[in-house]
């Protein structure tokens, strides 16, 4: 008679879901994949970085607990009127986490390149 083998579900590390509410102010930044230039951006990613401070706050909060792609974290965020849920994700060149601002968004709040920003977020596990 054969055995039926089960797969155990992941052991989750840490306690509980955490959740934390962050304000910081940024500035839209366009993300540059490669480093050639190129003469239409328009179809680039956009990001604003989260500050240092709030970075390592979100870094000590993911200890022990499982890590998703790429370290990214789970996110709502707003600015102005508009909110929406997306992912934050660790910046590989600096001790930073960027916040993707989707394209919609951007309309939405007339946000363009380099101009400053008010960030409402909250992070979960």
């Amino acid at each position: 008679m054969k055995k039926i083998l089960k797969n155990k579900p992941k052991k989750r590390t840490g306690r509980g879901k955490a959740r934390k509410t962050f304000k910081f102010k940024s500035k839209v930044s366009v993300w540059n994949a490669g480093n050639f230039e190129r003469t239409d951006d328009s179809s680039q990613w956009r990001f604003a970085r989260v500050p240092e401070n709030i970075s390592a706050q979100i870094k000590e909060m993911q200890k022990g607990r499982l890590r998703r792609g790429w370290g990214a974290v789970y996110a709502r965020a707003r600015v102005g009127k508009s909110e929406w849920v997306t992912s934050v994700f660790p910046d590989r060149h600096s001790a930073t986490y960027i916040l993707p601002l989707k394209k919609q968004i951007r309309y939405q709040e007339n946000l363009y390149d380099g101009i400053d920003l008010k960030v409402a977020m909250e992070i979960w596990f």
